[in-house]
C-alpha cells in the first residue's frame, strides 16, 4: 500500500480462488458487484479493479487494486473486500470473458495501519514552545504541572469548545523568565488530502497564506486587527477569543509561560466527512522584561505594507512578510496541529460491521425495486379502473336506443286504440266558478 501523488490511499493484493473458477469484479448474471468499504471511515469510496489473472479456472491467483476517492488524514482501520466467485463446470475450458455462475459475495478483511504525517515544526520555529487543543475547560484553565496527557488527545463533536493553549516546554524549566502571548490564529483545511506543514525553505507556508492547496483559509485570530478576522464560516460563527479577552480565563492569563484561545466546534462540520481541519498559530515569546502582556504588536501583514517603500526587495517575493518574522531574531514562533472531529453519522467504534452495511445498501436497493413495483400496480390498477369507466359508458349509450324505440312503439299502441288526440288536463280551480255547470 501507498499514498500517491492526491493523498490517496492505494492498496494492492492478490487472491487464490479455492473453487474451480475465478473471482469477478462483476456479472451480467448477478446485480451485485466487488467492493470495499471500511467502518473506521464510512464515508469513504473506493475504486475496485482486477489487474490481472491466470489464464486458468483451476484455482486462479489474481491481483487486484483499490484507491479510495478521496484523500483523509490517517487511513487506520479495518478494511472489508467483498469479491464475487464465479463457478465452473469441469468440461469448461478458460475464456475471456469467464464462462461461469456467480455466486454469493465472499467476505475478507484487512487491517491497515497508515497516516499522512505532517512534518513537525522544526524547533527554531516552534521557539521550543508546546501547543495542545483541549475539550475540558478547567484542564484549559490548570497551570499545566501535571501535564496533560490524554486530556489533549481528542476528538470534538459538533457543538464542542475548542480550546487551544500555547506554553513554554516545561522541560526547558525557564520558569516564570518568559511570556508566551497567541498574536493570530488561523484555520485551514487542505484540497485532495493535502496536510499543511510549515517549511519556508520549500515555499510551504501551513495556513498562513493562500495556496492552491488549501480549501479553506481563515484568519479567526488577530490580536493587534481584530478587524481583519474572519467572524463566521457560511452562517455558523467561530466565537474564536483570547484569553486576554475573556474575563473567566484570568487564572491562565497570569501564568506567564502560557497563553489560550478557544472557538466554536461547530463552523468546521460544514465540510464533507473526510476534510480535515489544521489549526496554526503565531505567538511571541520574549523574556519578562521585554514582554507585553497587553496590547499586541501592530499586525505584520500592516507593518510589511506600510513599510514596503522603505525597505529593499525581498530576495523572494513568495515568501509572505508573515513568515518572514517568524524566527527566534524576532522572538516569534508557530505551530500547527490536527483538529480530530467526532462526526454524529460516523459508525461508532465499530459497533455495525462492514456486513452490515452491505446488507443495508441491498436493503436499500431491494426497497427501491419495491417503490418501483408498488408505482407500477397503482399504473395498472388506475388504467383497469379507466377502462372499466369506459365500457360502462358504451354500454350506457347503447341502451338509451333501445329504451327510446320502447317508448315510440308504446305511443304508437295508445294510437291505434283510438286516442288520436292528445289529452290535456285541466287543473282543478279552473272548474270553481259558480257560474258554470
Amino acid at each position: 500500500m501507498r499514498i500517491n501523488d492526491l493523498g490517496r490511499l492505494v492498496v494492492s493484493f492478490r487472491t487464490e480462488a479455492h473453487f474451480r473458477g475465478l473471482f469477478v469484479a462483476s456479472h451480467r448474471a448477478s446485480p451485485l458487484t466487488s467492493m470495499v468499504m471500511s467502518t473506521a471511515h464510512p464515508g469513504l469510496t473506493f475504486n475496485l479493479s482486477l489487474v490481472r489473472t491466470e489464464p486458468t479456472y483451476n484455482q486462479p491467483v489474481q491481483q487486484w487494486t483499490f484507491s479510495s476517492d478521496f484523500a483523509v488524514r490517517d487511513y487506520s482501520g479495518t478494511y472489508t473486500v467483498k469479491l464475487i466467485p464465479c463457478t465452473t463446470a469441469l468440461n469448461i475450458e478458460y475464456s475471456v470473458p469467464a464462462v461461469c455462475d456467480p455466486r454469493e459475495p465472499v467476505t475478507f478483511d484487512m487491517e491497515i495501519r497508515f497516516q499522512q504525517v505532517s512534518d513537525p515544526v522544526a524547533v527554531e520555529f516552534s521557539l521550543n514552545t508546546k501547543m495542545f487543543l483541549l475539550s475540558k475547560r478547567s484542564v484549559w484553565l490548570s497551570d499545566g504541572s501535571m501535564g496533560f496527557g490524554e486530556e489533549s488527545d481528542v476528538a470534538f463533536s459538533e457543538g464542542d469548545t475548542i480550546y487551544g493553549r500555547v506554553m513554554v516546554d516545561p522541560v526547558q524549566n525557564l520558569g516564570d523568565s518568559f511570556h508566551c502571548n497567541i498574536e493570530k490564529v488561523f484555520l485551514c483545511t487542505g484540497a485532495d488530502g493535502y496536510v499543511p506543514k510549515y517549511n519556508p525553505t520549500k515555499l510551504e507556508f501551513g495556513c498562513l497564506a493562500d495556496s492552491p492547496s488549501l480549501l479553506y483559509r481563515f484568519k479567526i485570530i488577530d490580536k493587534a486587527q481584530p478587524e481583519t478576522q474572519a467572524l463566521h464560516f457560511g452562517d455558523m460563527i467561530f466565537n474564536a477569543v483570547l484569553a486576554v479577552d475573556d474575563p473567566s480565563a484570568l487564572s491562565l492569563v497570569k501564568q506567564p509561560g502560557s497563553d489560550g484561545f478557544r472557538l466554536d466546534s461547530a463552523p468546521l462540520f460544514q465540510v464533507a466527512a473526510g476534510r480535515e481541519w489544521y489549526i496554526h498559530t503565531i505567538y511571541t515569546v520574549r523574556s519578562r522584561d521585554n514582554a507585553n502582556r497587553g496590547i499586541g504588536k501592530r499586525s505584520v501583514e500592516y507593518h510589511s505594507f506600510t513599510a514596503h517603500n522603505t525597505r529593499a526587495k525581498r530576495s523572494n517575493q513568495d515568501v509572505p512578510a508573515i513568515a518572514e518574522m517568524i524566527s527566534a531574531e524576532h522572538d516569534q514562533g508557530t505551530n500547527i496541529m490536527h483538529i480530530a472531529l467526532e462526526r454524529q453519522q460516523a459508525v461508532q467504534a465499530g459497533e455495525v460491521s462492514a456486513e452490515g452495511l452491505v446488507q443495508n445498501e441491498m436493503a436499500k436497493r431491494g426497497s427501491e425495486e419495491e417503490a418501483v413495483m408498488a408505482a407500477g400496480i397503482s399504473v395498472g390498477l388506475l388504467l383497469f379502473g379507466l377502462i372499466a369507466i369506459v365500457l360502462f359508458l358504451m354500454l350506457r349509450s347503447q341502451r338509451r336506443p333501445e329504451k327510446e324505440v320502447k317508448k315510440r312503439s308504446e305511443k304508437e299502441r295508445l294510437t291505434v286504440s283510438g286516442y288520436k288526440q292528445p289529452v290535456t288536463l285541466r287543473s282543478g280551480f279552473e272548474g270553481s266558478n259558480g257560474s258554470e255547470v
